[in-house]
């Protein structure tokens, strides 16, 4: 038997055939759910956050929690939103009537049940992500998003660098 060159995938045990996270062992299949289910809740934690009312400079600090850094605001709801999101691919995989939707929402479920059993990926994930690479803009105040078929395309709005874009045949 061959030794695999990256291990086994530490969400569904398969052979690892490339290495996306550095600090984790995670397959392909696994890893392209991962990135619908994170950009996901990457647009809507920073919707939440968002202020929508820049004008009232002092409206925009009491609707933000002061001492809780763009990073911290990253956790704040992931649990509840693994829990959502679990809830919602359950109903998804009983009502799916093509084979390969209703596989594609058993794997995702496999990994909403690794998240919610590793929450520290959430900090990890978006260790890199809370401000835009290329001009450091906070992504609480500047992305936008578009959709683009059935891809859903994340930009930082100061620059328009392609922060993140996801593939979801259907939202659930």
């Amino acid at each position: 038997m061959e030794i695999p060159l990256f291990g086994t995938c530490a969400i569904c045990d398969d052979v690892q055939d490339s290495k996306q996270y550095e600090s984790y062992n995670i397959c392909t299949g696994c890893v392209d759910i991962l990135e619908d289910i994170m950009t996901e809740y990457f647009i809507n934690t920073f919707n939440n956050n968002k202020s929508t009312d820049f004008s009232n400079f002092i409206g925009y600090l009491h609707q933000t929690d002061i001492p809780t850094s763009d990073y911290n605001k990253i956790l704040d709801d992931s649990s509840n939103y693994t829990r959502r999101k679990s809830n919602r691919v359950i109903t998804a995989m009983e009502y799916s009537k093509h084979a390969s939707n209703k596989r594609y929402f058993e794997n995702m479920h496999v990994v909403l049940e690794w998240l919610k059993n590793n929450p520290e990926f959430y900090l990890y994930y978006f260790k890199d992500n809370y401000v835009c690479p290329n001009c450091s803009a906070s992504l609480f105040e500047k992305y936008t998003t578009n959709s683009i078929g059935e891809w859903f395309v994340v930009s930082c709005s100061n620059c328009d660098t392609l922060l993140k874009k996801y593939y979801s045949p259907k939202m659930v």
